[in-house]
């Protein structure tokens, strides 16, 4: 029989007690709450499965992790476009995909409050920015509005305050009482000049200005077609003013009228051509080159006055002094377009001695 030495029995006992002691550990983490394991650089690792009953508490060895609150799911994307708009304004809802979310939207609004232009695009959203209330741009206004996209009303407000003194100065020197109830454009082309007459209620009509024509194309002769470059001469109205011409402004000139309709059928004429303006900068193709200062005038005079209170004359020459020569080119019936045109202009008393900034046309 061997005898056991007792470092022999010292090594026994140990590997004994390390045994127990790897048992009980397998047996408390098998029954616990499956702690997070670690590995050697005490990085975490794959949490353990839980196969039994929880136990009331964690070993006191047991390292413990609190987790983060719950945060709420947050969609990335811009900050609303209406950040800006105070509680009580009320509902707004975005356009589907203006801002990357549908679900965008705000206590409905009182239509009686606030008003939006429909026919244009919001701006993009802009980070807000915290400034002094001194500084901070007022609710209620308006961006002014780029070259080419003039409502009548924003183009008038532009430059109606300009052009309203010059004419008041204007009438006031001609003591024609502002604004008046009538006028009429007498425009004579081998002269250049367009005369503006007006009155007031039942009055006579009296010469208020005359203007220089800084350009127009062509020469003495009615418009006969599409291209021929010629300034139309005839009785007209005045039909449309634009606030965004390529010539500043312009007024729209109703060639072709009536007679110019019913002569062209009598030729067998077909395309008349159009697009008639009296307009600013002093370029032509077939319409009237004012000049921008005189332009604004015109357009915030027919504005005041009003289109259907308005006549257009264009003559060739001025038939209050001469006629003009024979053509024997001419159309048979233009000597009855003359008769009446001149018919029209003995309405307007030619001035005897303008004056020579009134000739310049300043």
């Amino acid at each position: 029989m061997q005898v056991i030495t007792p470092k022999q029995w010292f090594t026994l006992v140990a590997t004994a007690l390390s045994g127990l002691v790897v048992v009980v550990s397998v047996l408390a983490f098998g029954f616990g709450d499956g702690p997070v394991s670690r590995n050697a650089d005490g990085a975490s690792g794959t949490p353990k499965k839980f196969t039994g009953r929880l136990r009331p508490s964690q070993p006191p060895d047991v390292d413990i992790i609190a987790a983060p609150a719950p945060r709420p799911a947050v969609r990335p994307g811009p900050a609303p476009r209406f950040a800006f708009i105070p509680p009580e304004i009320g509902i707004l809802n975005s356009p589907p995909g203006d801002i990357g979310s549908t679900a965008d939207v705000l206590p409905a609004a009182d239509p009686g409050t606030w008003a939006v232009d429909v026919r244009e695009r919001p701006a993009p959203p802009q980070t807000a920015r915290s400034e002094p209330a001194s500084v901070q741009e007022p609710a209620n206004r308006r961006r002014k509005p780029r070259p080419g996209h003039y409502t009548l009303g924003e183009r008038l407000a532009e430059i109606a305050p300009g052009a309203k003194a010059r004419l008041a100065e204007r009438f006031g020197a001609a003591k024609v009482a502002w604004p008046p109830e009538e006028v009429a454009l007498v425009a004579i082309k081998d002269e250049r000049t367009l005369e503006l007459h007006a009155r007031s209620k039942s009055g006579k009509w009296i010469f208020i200005h005359r203007y220089k024509v800084l350009a127009a194309s062509g020469r003495g002769g009615p418009k006969l077609s599409r291209g021929d470059r010629q300034v139309p001469e005839g009785i007209y109205r005045i039909t449309y003013l634009n606030p965004n011409s390529r010539y500043h402004v312009s007024l729209r000139v109703n060639y072709p009228n009536q007679f110019d309709r019913k002569m062209a059928s009598k030729d067998g004429r077909k395309d008349l051509g159009g697009d008639i303006m009296i307009h600013g900068k002093r370029t032509s193709a077939g319409c009237l080159a004012m000049g921008d200062p005189a332009a604004e005038e015109l357009f915030v005079l027919v504005a005041e006055v009003g289109k259907e209170k308005t006549r257009l004359i264009i003559a060739p020459t001025d038939f209050r002094r001469s006629k003009p020569a024979a053509d024997p080119n001419a159309p048979d019936w233009l000597s009855g377009l003359y008769t009446e045109v001149a018919t029209a202009m003995a309405d307007f008393k030619r001035p005897q001695s303008p004056s020579l900034l009134s000739l310049l046309g300043l």
